[in-house]
């Protein structure tokens, strides 16, 4: 049996902007569904069964190794990987500690080789790849959880589209300046709170609701870049994923200018 557990600090010493616990927990979650881009040696990875919404099977390739593993998800605290199948068995679970307000990420693993003797100098061969290899992968989860963190947009611009998804818009035009121009696609600007209550309503009206999930974020001077697909819920039921680019200028901490590069004809195509 090969046992092992290792812990890497979330946010090392001189972390500019923390990631939080639920970053890290969706990282995780992520990881699970599809491994490939968070575990380098891995390459194969597919869900092949749906037990309920905290249990899954999946099917993996590790270092040349197939083998089918049940993943259980314990919210915001733990993933545990048990190995049904496979010349590997045994147990991996990855953990999110918290101590004196510091995040961990710690794993730990109970495996069995087949054909191969405990304690042998072969095991502990074996043991020594898999710590390096799941430390590597440790590394990678955190890095490519960085790297989503690094790209959310800032507070004030997720408020700002939480209001325009619930369709609020009342606290919607109160972000914007008195005399903030929108330009909306092809359309002709929108200048001022009224106009831009006739155009972004008139487009309310059209459609079910909509959804915006950002992809990228880039600062601009006192505003953002943002890479976004917008999800739009039709009337007919029917929903469509349109890509997007939205930038967002301010004064006194309020939107002056929206541009909204978008093509909104496949929404109403029929």
């Amino acid at each position: 049996m090969i046992s092992m557990e290792r812990s890497v600090p979330v946010n090392p010493p001189g972390t500019a902007s923390p990631i939080s616990r639920a970053e890290v927990w969706k990282g995780l979650v992520l990881k699970a569904d599809n491994a490939l881009p968070f575990v380098p040696q891995m390459t194969f990875c597919k869900v092949t069964e749906r037990i309920d919404d905290h249990q899954f099977v999946r099917d993996i390739e590790f270092r040349g190794d197939k083998m089918t593993e049940r993943v259980t998800l314990e919210t915001e605290t733990s993933v545990t990987f048990e190995r049904l199948a496979g010349p590997v068995l045994g147990t991996i679970k990855n953990f999110i500690d918290e101590k004196n307000g510091e995040l961990s990420l710690r794993f730990t693993f109970q495996l069995e080789v087949e054909g191969v003797a405990a304690g042998s100098a072969e095991e502990k061969d074996y043991a020594a790849k898999m710590e390096s290899a799941y430390l590597g992968a440790v590394d990678a989860t955190l890095g490519a959880i960085r790297k989503v963190h690094d790209s959310a947009p800032p507070t004030w611009a997720k408020d700002f589209y939480a209001d325009v998804d619930a369709m609020r818009m009342e606290p919607f035009l109160a972000r914007f300046t008195p005399e903030a121009k929108v330009f909306f696609g092809n359309h002709p600007p929108a200048v001022g709170h009224d106009q831009i209550k006739g155009a972004i309503g008139g487009l309310w009206d059209s459609i079910k609701g909509l959804r915006h999930d950002f992809k990228n974020s880039w600062p601009s001077g006192d505003g953002v870049v943002l890479e976004v697909a917008v999800t739009y819920h039709r009337k007919d039921g029917k929903d469509v994923v349109v890509p997007c680019v939205s930038i967002l200028e301010r004064q006194n901490d309020k939107v002056s200018e929206l541009r909204v590069h978008i093509d909104l004809a496949p929404v109403f195509a029929p």
